[in-house]
């Protein structure tokens, strides 16, 4: 089933470097390194030659706010960017799967009719509960709903999110995202905790590839909830660097694991089901259509 998944992923990505990076290890994990080189060198850019500041002021405790106006272009960027990209595939999925094999025009209002199954798998994953693994299903809806929140909270409220202002602790804005880091950290570790193990039947064969989004998640989640932990605490200057930090595994998990790497399932899968069911509804459709015209 991976290596089903490997290939359609690799099929649907219509630039050419996602089957390169599914087939590589050294372009997969040369391209998660290039980028994290990238934000280093744009994180002391920034500091040493935009804002001007002396590379001895580096170790000046100093709060965010200088910051913060630029890095809401640059955290809509780079997650907007690979969910652009991601939708960008779906004509192609279409392609694909649609028409693949000869067969008559599905008329647009089937695909209206049944757009309700994107939405209700993407949210149930009904299809992971017949998994005979107990409890994958649960710890991987966590893991997707705290995800989910996370990106939502960084999309639709950042600058209420980011923001020097320390809220108190019954705050919607803590609150919320301490509930998505709790989420997030119960799925990675029940996937790590598996793989590690190799009991489960799943589990028992893993590639290094398909480590990296549970641990790069992981690493995300940790730097994100330390640098919150230590502004709160008024530590500024360990906030400043864990901030940075936190921004430079961010970054390529976002941009190259998210639309290259097995995130990119969580839209195909679910499309890909919502498909089957514009087939199969359209099936049942198709004798009563003939019918229809047989009597005009």
């Amino acid at each position: 089933m991976a290596t089903l998944r490997r290939f359609l992923s690799g099929q649907y990505e219509w630039t050419g470097l996602g089957g390169k990076l599914l087939r590589s290890r050294a372009w997969y994990f040369g391209s998660l390194a290039f980028v994290a080189v990238l934000v280093v060198l744009l994180i002391l850019g920034y500091h040493l030659w935009y804002v001007g500041l002396p590379f001895s002021g580096l170790t000046t405790p100093m709060g965010m706010e200088h910051m913060f106006p630029l890095m809401t272009y640059y955290t809509l960027t780079v997650m907007l960017f690979p969910l652009l990209l991601l939708l960008s595939r779906v004509h192609r999925v279409w392609l694909l799967t649609m028409r693949a094999e000869q067969q008559p025009p599905i008329p647009f209002v089937v695909y209206v009719e049944e757009a309700w199954w994107y939405l209700y798998e993407s949210v149930t994953q009904s299809l992971m509960r017949k998994c005979p693994e107990k409890g994958r299903w649960l710890g991987h809806w966590i893991l997707v709903l705290g995800t989910v929140m996370m990106l939502t909270i960084k999309v639709f409220a950042l600058r209420w999110f980011q923001t020097d202002n320390i809220y108190p602790l019954y705050h919607p804005q803590r609150w919320l995202g301490y509930l998505a880091a709790a989420f997030i950290f119960y799925g990675v570790i029940d996937i790590l905790r598996g793989r590690v193990q190799k009991k489960k039947e799943i589990y028992k064969e893993t590639r290094p590839e398909e480590l990296v989004f549970p641990i790069l998640l992981l690493l995300t989640a940790c730097s994100g909830l330390a640098a919150h932990t230590f502004r709160v605490a008024g530590f500024a200057l360990c906030a400043h660097f864990l901030y940075a930090l936190h921004v430079i595994i961010a970054t390529p998990m976002l941009l190259v694991e998210m639309p290259f790497g097995k995130a990119a399932h969580m839209m195909y899968r679910p499309l890909a089901l919502y498909f089957q069911a514009v087939k199969e509804r359209a099936a049942k459709l198709a004798p009563a259509q003939e019918a229809i015209g047989h009597v005009a």
